[in-house]
């Protein structure tokens, strides 16, 4: 390769950098918040899987815990990429995906009494907050996230 080649394959490799790490900041905003793009991203992921996770056969123990598992990370994953607005409600809601992923972990299906008492315990500590969260991230989503009519 000659001088003038490897300068040239040099100035693209770095503009394929600069683009990409252009692109990667565009996704933050300069106070290191996530940015409502990502967001949006994330939350339609968490659709995605929530939708997955209803094809699964509630009296299959494994399945019924690793859709439940997979939708807990992904809420996870949404609240840590929601900006600051509504940060507070995602982390309520992830935790409260998470509580209830854990309760199905340690009961068995066909315990559905224990089943049940364990989601209910495991929701009880969010009763007062979740509705007025769920709204507000449904707001949200339906202000940033929802592509215009057009």
């Amino acid at each position: 390769m000659t001088v003038t080649a490897r300068r040239r394959w040099l100035l693209i490799a770095a503009a394929v950098v600069a683009v990409a790490l252009g692109l990667r900041l565009t996704l933050w905003r300069d106070s290191g918040e996530p940015s409502v793009e990502e967001f949006c991203a994330e939350f339609a992921h968490l659709l995605v899987v929530d939708q997955l996770s209803l094809t699964v056969n509630p009296n299959d123990d494994t399945s019924t815990r690793e859709a439940m598992d997979r939708t807990a990370r992904q809420f996870a994953d949404a609240a840590a990429a929601a900006p600051a607005e509504i940060r507070p409600d995602m982390v309520l809601l992830a935790d409260l995906t998470a509580a209830l992923s854990e309760a199905v972990a340690e009961t068995a299906s066909r315990e559905t009494f224990d089943r049940a008492a364990a989601v209910i315990a495991a929701q009880d500590p969010f009763l007062e907050t979740q509705d007025a969260a769920t709204q507000r991230v449904v707001d949200y989503v339906t202000r940033h996230c929802t592509a215009a009519p057009g």
